[in-house]
């Protein structure tokens, strides 16, 4: 695609002058088809059809090589496309053209080329005419494509983050954003072929050998973006790791309402000029006001600080966004995002009661606007899984999700979360796993699959999953939440404090980690800084809102059941966002021989998950 938007026209091949079909009635003729469905097919299955323009009029002509080669890599597309056109006038007789093309790619292999015996191949179309008209193709055709036509591997493309070429650090949220952007969109066009992985930034400068042997990509695109005003200037280009060649590059100059169809421009180029293939389904393209567009860019980029200073700018940036252009869907679902960490461990900044509904509210109309958006029905699942304990709509939204976006790694992430709710315990874990393979180098993917692991008890594999996401991100403070919660319940005590004062010390009233260390003093025989804790937690809540569950942690450690209940009961009270954890929460392990746990879990609509000893 050339930085006008104009397509370039294809460079002329060198073909034997007999190879060439002049018309469509040839090229129909050929492929055994009417004209309009090979005209079908171009358009959704890429046949590859070529064009000469001369002045207004334009001829098309293809070569029977081409066809050929399409024929072997599309069949499988064009059988299902047949099976949905079964009324297209001459659909009936498919089946006995595909398996005619069989017998011509066994007579080949066969080296049956003089044409001086023909009876092996009449024998063999004989054969398959009557399988045709027996059976359905469908019952026969995978067995027989596999055995001639081996499945393609699919293929990595990893993304870098794009560079921020303005000069100016404050717009480094434009190349963050677009970087995600472009994650998306391609993620979009082959999900079954081609998966698509986000190189963090620790991964910027690497080099292409390192990002061939530890990410086991095939292609890695990077580019830059400047924003001047109105205008925004983007550039890309395709690298193959293999080799080291830049197989695709373009530069683009545009409006900045119109970065989203520039976006569509570069995956739709990789899509059909690199990979040889044509999108499954093409996104919607609309136009999106700039300043909207980059006022929902800052917003992600706050809120994936994970902090609760990055929260409110980002929930500033949305709203922002939303009044600039009120029609634009992502920022609702930005929105709702927000609130649901607001209101959930170990965030937990708003009540529960006060954060879902609003985050519910906006993930509804996110969809309401666009029912497309996969990021939107992931938050109105887990609003359904964390707050309204309504479990098979969760599990609806996030497998809507799936099937909008496959390579939505946050999909997969948000799903095992639901899986560990129900007990699905080695689900959960294979679920956080699908998330760390799309994007290998996230500390956020890493630590969530290392807390699937904790709650399957397998805390060594906890304490070692946990410790990838320092190693890509040495302050991320979640990991280090996992890693204290494994040790201590393998007995290491001391290394459990370690792990949770490490975060106490840049946030010292911090509830969370707080109520944590208050339990590790308890179970390690500390009482009188277990109570301290305790009064400290109390003292704070007289501040900001302090969930109740935290208060349950310390005296769940202090074996003083009926007091963890009594606050138990007011996390229930809350809609507090963890217990459809607590099933299979270890912490809760002193409780389960008490009927008062199984019947706290029934009126959320859980039941506990039979507990294994650590290994």
């Amino acid at each position: 695609m050339g930085a006008d938007g104009i397509q370039p026209q294809p460079t002329l091949q060198h073909q034997p002058a007999d190879d060439r079909l002049d018309s469509w009635k040839e090229i129909a003729g050929y492929l055994k088809k009417e004209v309009r469905t090979v005209q079908r097919w171009e358009k959704s299955l890429g046949l590859p059809v070529r064009r000469l323009t001369q002045g207004k009029q334009g001829t098309v002509f293809a070569y029977k090589a081409d066809l050929d080669a399409w024929w072997l890599e599309s069949q499988s597309k064009v059988d299902v496309e047949e099976s949905k056109t079964a009324g297209d006038g001459d659909s009936s007789g498919s089946n006995v053209v595909v398996l005619a093309r069989v017998a011509d790619q066994v007579e080949k292999t066969t080296g049956d080329d003089d044409g001086s015996d023909r009876s092996p191949r009449m024998v063999l179309v004989i054969i398959l005419f009557t399988i045709a008209v027996a059976a359905p193709l469908t019952v026969f055709w995978p067995q027989i494509r596999s055995s001639i036509w081996p499945a393609t591997p699919k293929m990595t493309l990893a993304v870098r983050p794009f560079k921020n070429m303005s000069g100016d650090p404050n717009q480094d949220f434009v190349a963050d954003g677009l970087t995600e952007e472009m994650i998306t969109w391609l993620g979009q066009l082959h999900p079954d072929e081609m998966g698509v992985i986000r190189l963090s930034p620790a991964y910027a400068s690497s080099d292409l050998d390192r990002i061939g042997k530890d990410i086991h990509a095939n292609y890695v695109l990077e580019g830059s973006v400047r924003v001047s005003g109105q205008r925004v200037a983007i550039t890309a280009q395709l690298l193959q790791v293999s080799d080291h060649t830049l197989v695709w590059g373009e530069a683009y100059e545009r409006d900045l309402q119109d970065v989203l169809r520039i976006q569509a421009e570069v995956a739709g180029a990789i899509a059909s000029g690199v990979l040889n293939k044509l999108p499954h389904a093409q996104p919607v393209i609309r136009q999106v006001n700039g300043e909207a567009y980059l006022a929902y860019l800052e917003g992600r980029y706050f809120w994936n600080k994970r902090t609760e200073e990055g929260f409110a700018k980002a929930m500033t940036l949305f709203q922002r966004s939303i009044e600039i252009d009120p029609s634009y869907a992502p920022p609702y679902a930005g929105l709702a995002d927000c609130y649901e960490l607001l209101g959930s461990a170990p965030y937990s900044t708003l009540a529960p009661k006060k954060a879902f509904p609003q985050a519910e509210a906006a993930a509804r109309k996110a969809l309401e606007l666009d029912s497309t958006l996969a990021e939107a029905h992931v938050s109105l699942g887990y609003s359904q899984l964390a707050y309204e304990w309504n479990f098979p709509e969760a599990r609806k939204e996030f497998e809507k999700a799936h099937q909008l976006r496959p390579g939505y790694a946050t999909g997969h992430q948000f799903y095992g979360y639901y899986l560990t709710a129900m007990g699905k315990l080695d689900e959960a874990i294979a679920e956080r796993k699908k998330a760390v393979e799309l994007d290998p180098i996230s500390p956020l993917l890493h630590s969530a699959l290392g807390e699937a692991y904790y709650h399957a008890r397998q805390f060594d594999v906890t304490i070692e999953q946990n410790k990838k996401a320092l190693e890509l991100d040495p302050r991320y403070a979640i990991a280090l939440v996992n890693i204290g919660r494994a040790y201590e319940q393998m007995g290491m005590h001391q290394q459990a404090r370690d792990a949770f004062q490490t975060i106490l010390t840049a946030a010292p009233e911090n509830p969370a980690i707080l109520s944590l260390m208050g339990h590790e003093y308890a179970v390690s025989g500390d009482k009188v800084n277990a109570n301290k804790t305790l009064v400290q937690l109390k003292e704070i809540s007289t501040r900001k809102y302090v969930p109740a569950v935290y208060f349950a942690v310390v005296y769940i450690g202090l074996n003083r059941k009926d007091d963890a209940f009594y606050w138990l009961d007011k996390a229930y009270d809350e809609r507090c966002e963890y217990l459809v954890y607590l099933g299979s929460e270890p912490l809760a392990d002193p409780l389960r021989g008490d009927p008062r746990f199984s019947h706290l879990l029934s009126r959320i609509g859980l039941q506990a998950v039979t507990t294994h000893s650590a290994r």
